[in-house]
């Protein structure tokens, strides 16, 4: 039997964040203890999208991820380091591969005053879990048959079969209690936030900030260390970057890569760099023509040129990649290998072939959606837009408001291509078994393939690690066979940057800030 305590790390996920440091040079370490930490203060933090929902369960957004992710507590939680560390459990044990018991904290609230239960992580699972809510995180549950309420504070899951990557995709929203008196009361948590996170909403005004205060009655001694701090909103990359020069704000993060550029040469702010874990998706609509022809999603993977699309949007600070982006070692394929893919290389020879095959040797036609809501995805869309034409291909360039391209991908229709990028995950399944799975619950492009079904399935029921890295190879290789998503390139989750009064914040490859709960301020 396997037993975690607080800081026990998940195996698979300490090789892989060791892995990536290793391969890429990286150093994900914690912030150094501060010798005189200040208790008290506010900070100002800014982000570049306002939260599209509140509700951890239930929105798609990365961007309300930035906001929940402050309220909410899981089962267990990343540290800095990307290892699994307990939460609102306090140990976990593995009896067998099919049964997973949790032991909860006692004598934690939730911000209403009410004291969470093991029936509160039952409740919020099952809500997770019932396909009537439409979670974007229900899929991290689909072998689990049972959820049981043991005691006031010990949870036990009941797997129909061994899923290798439960506990770690479990880690984080797939885990947030809720009250379910709160749900009842509004509905859904859209528009609220009651949880057992180090922080409360204490006034949230849409498209301009949201105050978040201490939470007193917070379970880790000593935490946190702020009073609070608000989240403003600057879509604008040079107008958070000159607020940040200023001293108006605190902390911010930089997408632009040119204006990261300027920042870095900033003398007097700080920042850390994080592995390449954010990739580009561009899911073709398989259901229906013109990309039901597996002939011409190739030959729109073949009319491009990704070096040159990295180099021109990006100042060559991005990497080739497949569907899985190259900080997720040792599952990804190597540099080498994914430069062999096919229909990696520029080729239209190959593309006019594709065509004659596909039964459109003059070229087609189709719309592509993406948001001017990260500054890579129009610039991105416009290069793409020029490789297409010289191969005969018009692609038509739809920019739509950030929340209807997420309406249109999550209903899985109204679109023939759709693009916008996914960040890290702490597992290869959380990349790729949604998107690519017949019944996966983000497979906006309703691909189907009985054989990547099959090997989805047998990876996550696989313990033995070599062959779960096998079987993952197997995959990449075959979704740049089939191209039923297009990924041009991966780069940095954001690339955070601070002035010098922050202290002990540690940014995140998955582009958390929950560290916030140990960050202070020395002014």
């Amino acid at each position: 039997m396997t037993r975690h305590r607080v800081l026990g790390p998940s195996l698979v996920v300490l090789s892989l964040a060791l892995a990536v440091a290793l391969a890429l040079g990286v150093t994900l370490g914690l912030a150094p203890a501060a010798l005189a930490q200040k208790r008290g203060g506010t900070l100002v933090v800014v982000n570049d999208e306002d939260a599209v929902g509140l509700d951890p369960h239930l929105s798609v957004a990365f961007a309300s991820s930035n906001f929940f992710e402050h309220v909410y507590s899981g089962l267990t939680r990343f540290n800095g380091r990307m290892e699994i560390e307990g939460d609102l459990a306090t140990s976990w044990e593995i009896p067998s591969p099919t049964t997973y018991v949790f032991h909860l904290r006692k004598g934690v609230k939730f911000h209403n005053g009410r004291e969470m239960t093991a029936e509160d992580v039952k409740y919020s699972i099952e809500r997770v879990r019932d396909p009537k809510n439409g979670a974007p995180v229900r899929d991290v549950y689909a072998d689990v048959e049972k959820v049981e309420a043991v005691d006031r504070s010990t949870v036990r899951l009941l797997l129909g079969r061994p899923n290798a990557a439960l506990l770690s995709l479990m880690t984080g929203r797939a885990s947030y209690v809720v009250p379910r008196e709160e749900v009842d009361r509004h509905g859904t948590l859209q528009k609220v936030m009651v949880g057992t996170g180090p922080f409360k909403l204490a006034e949230y005004v849409p498209g301009d900030f949201a105050r978040f205060a201490r939470n007193e009655q917070y379970y880790e001694t000593g935490l946190p260390l702020l009073d609070g701090f608000t989240i403003k909103i600057i879509k604008d990359e040079s107008s958070r970057l000159a607020a940040l020069r200023k001293g108006t704000v605190d902390l911010t993060w930089i997408k632009d890569i040119a204006i990261e550029e300027l920042a870095r040469r900033e003398k007097g702010l700080s920042s850390m760099e994080t592995p390449e874990a954010r990739h580009l998706y561009i899911w073709l609509n398989t259901k229906e023509p013109p990309f039901s022809n597996v002939k011409l999603r190739q030959a729109v993977a073949a009319s491009l040129n990704r070096q040159e699309i990295i180099d021109t949007v990006l100042l060559g600070r991005a990497r080739l990649t497949t569907g899985l982006p190259p900080a997720t070692v040792p599952y990804v394929l190597s540099p080498a290998e994914t430069a062999a893919l096919p229909f990696y290389k520029q080729d239209y020879d190959l593309v006019k072939r594709l065509l004659r095959e596909g039964g459109q040797p003059n070229g087609f036609e189709f719309s592509y959606k993406t948001s001017p809501h990260s500054p890579d995805y129009v610039p991105a869309a416009q290069v793409i837009q020029r490789q297409l034409a010289r191969a005969g291909i018009t692609m038509k360039l739809e920019q739509v408001e950030w929340g209807a391209l997420l309406k249109n991908f999550r209903e899985g229709t109204n679109f023939q291509a759709i693009a916008f990028a996914r960040i890290w995950y702490p597992d290869p399944e959380g990349y790729l078994y949604d998107t690519t799975h017949s019944k996966g619950a983000f497979n906006a492009g309703h691909y189907a393939n009985p054989e990547a079904d099959r090997l989805l399935e047998e990876q996550r029921a696989t313990v033995d690690p070599a062959r779960r890295v096998g079987l993952w190879k197997e995959l990449q290789r075959l979704f740049a066979q089939e191209a039923p998503i297009i990924w041009p390139y991966a780069m940095r989750t954001r690339y955070n940057v601070w002035r010098p009064t922050v202290k002990d914040f540690t940014p995140m490859a998955n582009a958390s800030r929950v560290y916030l709960r140990h960050t202070w301020v020395d002014r």
